[in-house]
Formats: C-alpha cells, structure tokens, sequence
C-alpha cells in the first residue's frame, strides 16, 4: 500500500514539475506581444459609433461570438471580473463578432453581462475587424497599453494582477 502511495505521489510531483518547466505555448494564429491592434470602431449598447480609445493605461478586449462557446463563456468571466473591480488600471471592452444584432442583443441579455462594456460590430465590417485583428482563425483576447501595443495574448484574469 505505501508503494502505491508513494508511487502516485511521486508521479504528480513530477507532472508538476515538468509542467511547471514547460514554456507557456503561443496562441494559434492572431496578433503577437508587441504588436499594434489597429483602432477599433463599433457600436455601443445604444447604436452609437464608438471606439476602443480610453484614458487608461490598459484595455483588455475581448472578442467573441455566441456562436463560439468558449469565447462566449470568456466574455461572462470577464464581465464578472471587472464587476467585482472598484478601480482597476486596466479597462474592458468586449467586442462581439455576431453576423446578427438581434443575436447580440439577447445573447448579452440571457448572459446578464453589462451592456456598457459589450460592443458590435455590423455584418459588414466584420471581416475587416476580423482579418486586422488577427481573429481569422479563432477569436482572442488582447492586452494592449494606450499606445494600442499588444501586451498579453489571451491572459487569465490572474495574469491580469501584474499589470494593476
């Protein structure tokens, strides 16, 4: 018994280690650390144009599409997140890639998110956004800083604590 015991311990020890060790993969297609995300225009919860520009120092945006499950999930753990944030140096904006509004507008409804950090992009700049945002081959989340540089590729929101 203690030989099994011990052999299971000593095996997660050593999954811990290795994976420890190991560099953190880069995400699959999209904008690299470094580069410039292009200024993004969109709508508001209102239809009014608006922009990504803000006064602090860093954004994280989000794309998404309800279509996209994973990126659909994302975007509810960021708006509860930023929720629980009084403060924070770094601003949200979630950006979906729906083809519909009307599938925008209930999906941000039934998801319960705040619709002052969800925007929409019309069907016909779509594409756009999606070949000079890099999300041609899935949808990403970007840290950039206020001079629009991509700081952080797909983050976590504890990865986010380094940049308070």
């Amino acid at each position: 018994m203690k030989g099994i015991l011990f052999g299971a311990l000593a095996g997660v020890v050593l999954l811990g280690a290795t994976s420890a060790s190991l560099p953190s993969q880069p995400s699959s297609g999209g904008l690299r650390v470094g580069d410039v995300l292009p200024e993004m225009k969109s709508l508001d919860a209102e239809g009014r144009a608006s922009t990504t520009e803000s006064a602090q120092r860093y954004r994280l945006i989000h794309f998404w599409a309800a279509y996209d499950a994973t990126s659909r999930a994302a975007n509810v753990v960021w708006d509860h997140y930023f929720a629980g944030k009084a403060q924070t140096a770094i601003d949200y904006q979630a950006i979906s890639l729906d083809t519909d509004d009307a599938v925008w507008s209930q999906t941000i409804s039934l998801d319960q998110v705040d619709q002052e950090d969800q925007r929409y992009i019309a069907s016909t700049e779509r594409s756009r956004y999606m070949a000079s945002a890099g999300l041609l081959d899935g949808l990403h989340t970007y840290l950039v800083d206020d001079h629009g540089v991509v700081v952080a590729v797909d983050p976590t929101p504890s990865e986010l604590a380094n940049y308070h």
